[in-house]
């Protein structure tokens, strides 16, 4: 906060720049390593110490992260510093950066109360740079983001004083054992549910889960660009690899299977792929259809998570990639064609716009190709893994098919529109904002996205490959 605007400019970039390096580092030793690894922080022991670990599928998170994290800052610089006024522009990069700290941690620890704190790091974090962006109504999404977070958080607390009530451990592998005893023995059935079911509850209301997503389409849309590429790319992920890391680590397969919470979330799921994207489909404002298209997305995430096999699991991991990288483009794409709009939002407004920023056009495009899931693009991919995978699922065979099915219908007519829209001719010139088809950190950051989503698109079968062996060792 102390540092002049343009030095905290560069040593954010720099840093999330050594982040991404390192964690790409981190993926290729796991990966060849084929193991995952713990490491006792400051060498004390539980409960007094702390302790990460890592293998393949926490470096990809990582890796995932920091380089979107990258990615939306460079692109979204511009707007950074017309946005917000400029003796807050250092305090808007030390909240980036507390948010790459912040989700990185709760990618790599091991102890489920830490993970709990960066759960509210999370929190602050995000609603500073939500509001950072003078306005009403930026305010006004601010509180509503905050307000459904504490009571996210509170339930995730509730139920981690309950499992510690029950167990007595907070680091994962010995909750794990402690929870699979209970449930074999039948003792503690009805706690196990209740405090499953609270922090399930708890992780969707922050991941934007229907029905607890009420307070997204605001805070998406009321935020600078670069914060709408992380809030809707990163944040509302963050919160689903943790429920992915807790049912493999500390509830286990089969323990949820024995509470039927895995039917709660290929219900929800489903649910939100169908209300997400008929919302996504009648709205006017560029970012509020990006934001319903999340919840959607949060939904075939939410499904997959809930067939509870390994299959569905790589299905979940996929797309948390596939979509973290299309909506960070595609949110940072509307920055650049809102610009050469005269900064309007709606249809109306940015007809014709990919006509005088072609860059983002073509970005918009491949983003929207993605999620809809035209092939040879990674949303293709990702839908269709999830549709095998429910294959061997008895209670899914029959919904998640219908599901994605009917998702990629509904995306189809609201993309394409967007699509047309943006590339349509327009008879008057659009009031350009000087610079941003030019900038250089916002061209470089849209390649890079591009790049991002062609390689997970032609590559898909390598990634998935990485993602089963994380898989394989992340229990």
């Amino acid at each position: 906060m102390l540092l002049k605007r343009q030095t905290a400019k560069w040593l954010t970039s720099a840093c999330l720049a050594t982040t991404t390096l390192m964690s790409a580092a981190l993926l290729i030793f796991t990966v060849r390593g084929g193991e995952s690894f713990a490491y006792m922080m400051g060498h004390f022991p539980a409960p007094f110490g702390n302790e990460i670990r890592a293998g393949a599928l926490e470096a990809f998170f990582a890796l995932l992260f920091c380089s979107v994290s990258l990615f939306s800052v460079l692109g979204g610089m511009r707007d950074i510093f017309a946005d917000i006024p400029r003796e807050k522009i250092s305090h808007y990069f030390l909240m980036q950066n507390m948010l790459t700290g912040a989700m990185l941690a709760i990618v790599y620890t091991n102890d489920i109360f830490t993970a709990y704190v960066f759960i509210d790091v999370i929190t602050i974090a995000a609603c500073s740079i939500i509001s950072i962006k003078p306005g009403g109504k930026t305010l006004s999404a601010t509180m509503t983001y905050l307000i459904m977070s504490i009571i996210g958080s509170s339930l995730v607390l509730l139920s981690i004083a309950m499992l510690y009530g029950v167990t007595g451990h907070l680091l994962m592998p010995p909750l794990g054992e402690s929870v699979g005893i209970l449930a074999a023995t039948g003792e503690y059935t009805a706690p196990l549910f209740v405090l499953i079911g609270l922090i399930t509850a708890g992780l969707a209301i922050k991941s934007a889960q229907f029905p607890f997503h009420g307070w997204l389409p605001d805070a998406h849309t009321a935020a600078t660009t670069a914060a709408s590429a992380v809030l809707s790319g990163l944040i509302i992920k963050c919160y689903l690899v943790l429920l992915i890391k807790l049912g493999c680590r500390v509830f286990g397969i089969e323990t949820l299977e024995l509470l039927r919470i895995p039917h709660l979330l290929i219900a929800l799921g489903a649910a939100g792929i169908v209300y997400g994207s008929w919302k996504a489909m009648n709205q006017r404002d560029v970012k509020r259809m990006l934001s319903y298209s999340s919840i959607a997305q949060i939904g075939y995430i939410t499904a997959a998570i809930g067939l509870n096999t390994e299959a569905g699991l790589a299905a979940a991991c996929f797309h948390i990639a596939v979509h973290a990288a299309a909506k960070a483009m595609m949110f940072t794409a509307a920055g650049g064609l809102a610009a050469v709009s005269g900064g309007g939002k709606d249809y109306d407004s940015l007809r014709g716009s990919a006509r005088r920023a072609p860059l983002a056009g073509v970005a918009f495009i491949v983003g929207g190709l993605s999620l809809i899931g035209i092939p040879p693009f990674p949303g293709f991919v990702s839908k269709l893994y999830l549709a095998s995978a429910s294959l061997d699922t008895p209670f899914a065979v029959l919904i998640i098919p219908v599901a994605v099915i009917l998702g990629t219908v509904l995306g189809v007519m609201y993309y394409i529109p967007a699509m047309a829209c943006i590339l349509a001719k327009r008879t008057e010139d659009g009031n350009e904002i000087p610079g941003i088809s030019h900038h250089v950190s916002y061209r470089a950051a849209l390649f890079a996205f591009i790049a991002m989503t062609l390689f997970l698109g032609l590559f898909s079968g390598q990634v998935l490959r990485v993602i089963e062996k994380g898989l394989a060792v992340f229990g």
